[in-house]
């Protein structure tokens, strides 16, 4: 059993790295099979579906670093707690190298066909319904708790794509520890923690 597990994990794995490395489309299901050293029998026995299976278990793979950010947040007891660990957890995941894994999603998806996309927009969800639920603790008005989880999200994918793809890091004068506490400060002080 554990054989069949490990097994298992290590196929996502190549085939997430294959799909990163050469894209979807032009990854086969051969190659992940070879890649892992295993028969394409053996890979239809763990992903029945192939290779769109094999998709879905990559994002997974993938995406749950991004949830387990917002999940941190629990902990805050403020909105401004909120905002400093959601910003500074997601800088710490681009810093490991998930704005590439991202990056990877971002670049494959006008390729992808609509139960494809169907994958990745649930997962999106998965975690703005998280981040949203956690926003909800200090912000109770719906609308505003909305707008202000894409703000958030706005705001921190465009930091990885500027700061991190492009790595304007290295060159722009720019510290991340004071955007975020002048981002947490505003942002708490609209809402007036009571």
């Amino acid at each position: 059993m554990c054989e069949r597990v490990n097994r298992r994990d290590r196929i996502i794995e190549e085939a997430a790295r294959l799909f990163m490395d050469q894209g979807y489309a032009a990854t086969s299901v051969r190659q992940i099979a070879e890649a892992c050293g295993c028969t394409e029998a053996a890979l239809y026995y763990h992903f029945k579906e192939g290779k769109r299976e094999l998709l879905q278990a990559a994002v997974e793979h993938i995406m749950p670093d991004l949830v387990e950010v917002v999940r941190e947040c629990s902990r805050a007891q403020s909105l401004h707690e909120l905002v400093v660990w959601f910003a500074k957890g997601l800088s710490a995941k681009a810093r490991e190298h998930m704005s590439n894994k991202v990056r990877w999603l971002m670049v494959e998806f006008p390729a992808l066909n609509e139960e494809e996309r169907a994958l990745l927009y649930a997962r999106h969800a998965e975690f703005r319904s998280a981040l949203l639920a956690q926003i909800q603790r200090f912000v109770p008005d719906e609308q505003e708790a909305v707008r202000l989880a894409w703000m958030l999200i706005f705001i921190a994918f465009g930091y990885g794509q500027l700061m991190v793809n492009l790595d304007m890091q290295s060159f722009a004068d720019f510290d991340l520890d004071d955007f975020v506490d002048f981002l947490a400060a505003h942002i708490s002080s609209r809402y007036a923690e009571g």
